[in-house]
């Protein structure tokens, strides 16, 4: 049945935050819908200077750009909306970082539920194997590797141990990844011809990558253009007592298998679905074969964390300090998987020094302390790029948004399993899944 009137999408400007540039849906994916539903369905577009793709570049393929929301039946932005700015009744799709149930984001959650407003959250697009399918998790672990790889360099050099890495730009600095790529491949040619600019000469250069999702592959990306070789976790103590080929990175995978243990020393798969808060990390043990630590993690208060403080205290006190740099490519301060991370920075300060014995943060660089590499909004280093791939995993989605009656109370048989899935609340009440999180909104309205 043809519809009424016009679906309008808006797309929301961004929370004016520095270097966020990314687009929830680029303008060549604003075309296609307009061809595809013919007058059926209009595009409002927030003006801004700060996006990937201009006003102009939307306006040339047929969406209105003004102030004015108001009109949009759905609103798509990237990054959480403060609860003031938030239209009353609308179907929002952003990073609403609610479903975790932090305290400070809980505000976010009331507003959203006090004005009627149907939010779904990309964080929680599954496809039916619970995989995650729209996300800037890629960009972030590329964009993440990069600046790691940077503040190695940085850290090194400035120790009197000259590497290549400390020759890498800050991301913004180049055109788009496919530029930042060329760059590294071309320090990956002068790695193999002088292994000594790798800056490490007495023992090997390892790299552990904690999780294997979306970030961890886009970190992997990365790391691979440089001379790599895999190393088991199991392999990591012999590795320093043994011959290795020189100019060489050593590429350590883990999982939770290989960093998680209950009180039997064991791990177990669906043990741990059940009693995540049973286990504990012994990714610390693994630290003096360490060069550095990729965290690409979805952390969450019920699981363990992978490097808590004390643990990190007693690992640097005890063993050979061979950790330089931890790149905290998950970011979720104060209080997330790496105790490390007790701040963020941004694109401008990425960096900062943490002190594992006494737990405080200090200038970048020190002899005695890790450098960290923390910043939360790393996908926005290649905004372009970034935009590019998140808009192609979304717009697929819009078409049965578009068709969907949003004004029922029951949308199970509106919206596709994907879509309902992502459903946190709808006409003033959480959905069925998400009601977890009623105690956390309680602690937030008697805080």
């Amino acid at each position: 049945m043809p519809l009424t009137r016009p679906i309008v999408i808006g797309i929301r400007r961004e929370n004016e935050k520095k270097f966020e540039a990314r687009v929830p849906l680029i303008p060549d994916h604003v075309e296609q819908l307009l061809h595809l539903f013919k007058g059926q369905v209009a595009f409002i577009v927030q003006p801004s200077p700060f996006r990937a793709f201009s006003d102009e570049d939307y306006r040339r393929v047929g969406a209105i750009v003004q102030e004015d929301l108001s009109n949009a039946d759905i609103i798509l932005c990237v990054k959480e909306v403060y609860p003031e700015d938030l239209l009353d009744h609308k179907t929002y799709l952003v990073f609403a970082h609610v479903i975790k149930g932090q305290l400070h984001n809980m505000p976010i959650l009331q507003a959203l539920m006090q004005k009627g407003i149907t939010l779904i959250d990309y964080e929680t697009i599954t496809n039916d194997r619970g995989k995650r399918t729209v996300f800037f998790g890629r960009s972030a672990g590329q964009t993440g590797m990069f600046e790691t790889l940077r503040a190695l360099g940085q850290r090194l050099t400035a120790q009197g141990k000259p590497c290549i890495f400390d020759q890498l730009k800050p991301v913004y600095e180049y055109a788009d990844l496919a530029e930042a790529i060329d760059h590294l491949r071309s320090m990956s040619i002068k790695i193999q011809e002088q292994p000594e600019k790798l800056g490490f000469t007495d023992h090997p250069l390892v790299f552990a990558i904690v999780g294997l999702g979306n970030v961890g592959q886009g970190a992997q990306d990365i790391l691979d253009i440089l001379p790599t070789q895999a190393v088991l976790p199991t392999e990591l103590a012999d590795l320093f007592q043994t011959q290795y080929p020189s100019g060489t990175v050593f590429k350590c995978l883990l999982q939770k298998q290989d960093i998680l243990r209950n009180r039997f020393h064991q791990f177990d798969a669906q043990d741990y679905a059940a009693h995540p808060d049973q286990y504990h990390s012994i990714l610390p043990e693994m630290l003096p074969y360490v060069s550095v630590l990729l965290n690409c993690v979805f952390y969450a208060p019920q699981y363990p964390r992978i490097l808590p403080a004390e643990a990190f205290h007693d690992a640097w006190l005890q063993g050979a300090r061979r950790l330089q740099v931890v790149g905290d490519l998950s970011c979720d301060p104060p209080d997330g998987s790496v105790a490390c991370s007790v701040t963020s920075g941004d694109l401008y300060h990425p960096v900062f020094d943490y002190n594992p014995v006494d737990g405080s943060i200090c200038d970048p660089f020190g002899e005695n302390s890790v450098t960290v590499m923390a910043v939360d909004n790393l996908s926005a280093g290649f905004p372009r790029d970034a935009s590019i791939a998140f808009s192609t995993m979304l717009c697929g989605y819009l078409p049965d948004l578009v068709k969907a009656n949003l004004s029922q109370k029951d949308l199970s048989v509106e919206l596709p399993g994907e879509l309902y899935r992502a459903t946190v609340t709808h006409q003033g009440e959480l959905m069925p899944r998400y009601r977890y999180l009623e105690p956390y909104l309680q602690q937030c309205i008697y805080a």
